[in-house]
């Protein structure tokens, strides 16, 4: 790696667009706000991105960037479908790789590049911010200082209604309404879920899951065609956490919006809504009932916040993971998520399948803790 304690990590982006995608509306504003990194190469094909973004390099094949000696971390920022190669890729040149979630379409797909990383002890980040919102960074202090006792039970009732969700597909899009490709309600929304779930309670020791298209066959938005669709638009599962812990999740597609988390405790309880339906960035309340006291609504304490970067969502909560990775690179720690939460993660994805699949109760084994930042 060039980087040294006195320079700047070197980023090569795979899937920048100065204008649209998450490399252009996430990634670039949080590189951009962090003085320990420095965009410094791109991959797209609009080469006209680069001069836009202040890229010394541009190529139009991932395969030039991930080469180049003047990278030293590879962003992954492209259709899930693409993951596998590009991310195979920066390995075998021996870069430190930053992925976007999901790592993979599938589980085996996740478990190799899983396994390329740590064969090759190369750094990695998985793009599952959530663990690092304030809110939820909140939460977790929250839990451990029992404020409502033992948890005893939680829920995530989540309503989404963004086009590709409830079946409506722009062109760049259309490649959602397949399931196989491993970019759908289910693999991003709950899958985000997923991280701020376990930092908070802990990871799933077994579930029962219910996965539906109840939507039937989707439409293209460019001519208003019938455009064929079996991904999901309605998941629930039932499960137990580590602990014991009782939990529920509902991820709906349609047109109410907003999310409403809660947990039970044995002394009181945690309510925290957000009206965007994401539980991974963005605003939320966070109410808090105990006994005969008065409800309390709590405020998270500016020191959640640091570093303040004044950034709007959704490049806060990528700003976040970057300075993570920054602290992690200087101080020779590891809190920032890798592939290895990452592929926990695509097992809880996979047994929501298989429960579905089979009617039968899926048991997981715990490898990683569900707190990358205790």
């Amino acid at each position: 790696m060039t980087n040294s304690a006195n320079s700047r990590i070197s980023v090569g982006i795979v899937g920048a667009s100065a204008d649209r995608g998450w490399g252009g509306i996430a990634h670039v504003p949080a590189l951009r706000a962090l003085d320990a990194f420095q965009i410094r190469a791109v991959s797209t094909t609009r080469m006209e991105s680069a001069s836009r973004l202040g890229a010394d390099l541009a190529f139009d094949t991932h395969q030039a960037l991930v080469v180049r000696p003047e990278v030293d971390l590879v962003v992954v920022a492209v259709k899930v479908p693409d993951h596998k190669q590009v991310v195979s890729d920066a390995l075998a040149a021996g870069k430190m790789v930053y992925c976007e979630w999901p790592l993979a379409r599938n589980l085996s797909e996740a478990e190799a590049l899983e396994g390329l990383a740590r064969e090759r002890r190369l750094r990695t980040v998985i793009g599952l911010q959530g663990g690092l919102h304030p809110p939820i960074r909140y939460l977790h202090d929250l839990v451990r200082q029992g404020v409502i006792g033992m948890p005893l039970s939680t829920s995530i009732r989540a309503h989404l209604n963004d086009d590709m969700w409830v079946g409506r597909y722009d062109p760049p899009f259309e490649y959602m309404a397949r399931a196989e490709n491993g970019a759908t309600l289910q693999s991003i929304m709950l899958g985000h879920a997923l991280q701020p779930l376990a930092h908070v309670l802990g990871g799933f020791e077994s579930l029962s899951a219910i996965v539906a298209n109840q939507r039937g066959d989707g439409v293209r938005l460019s001519d208003g065609s019938c455009h064929p669709k079996d991904a999901p638009d309605e998941i629930i599962v039932a499960g137990v956490l580590e602990g014991g812990i009782v939990t529920s999740l509902h991820y709906s597609a349609g047109q109410s919006v907003g999310l409403v988390w809660e947990i039970q405790g044995t002394e009181g309880s945690l309510r925290v809504e957000t009206a965007s339906g994401y539980i991974h960035f963005g605003d939320m309340t966070i109410t808090l009932r105990r006994g005969s006291e008065p409800v309390r609504h709590l405020q998270v304490p500016t020191a959640y916040a640091a570093p303040d970067l004044q950034l709007e969502a959704p490049a806060a909560g990528v700003a976040r993971l970057y300075a993570q990775l920054a602290a992690d690179l200087r101080d020779g720690t590891a809190d920032a998520p890798d592939f290895a939460v990452a592929l926990d993660r695509h097992r809880v994805l996979e047994a929501i399948t298989q429960a579905n699949l089979t009617g039968h109760r899926q048991h997981l084994s715990l490898r990683v803790t569900g707190n990358p930042n205790p």
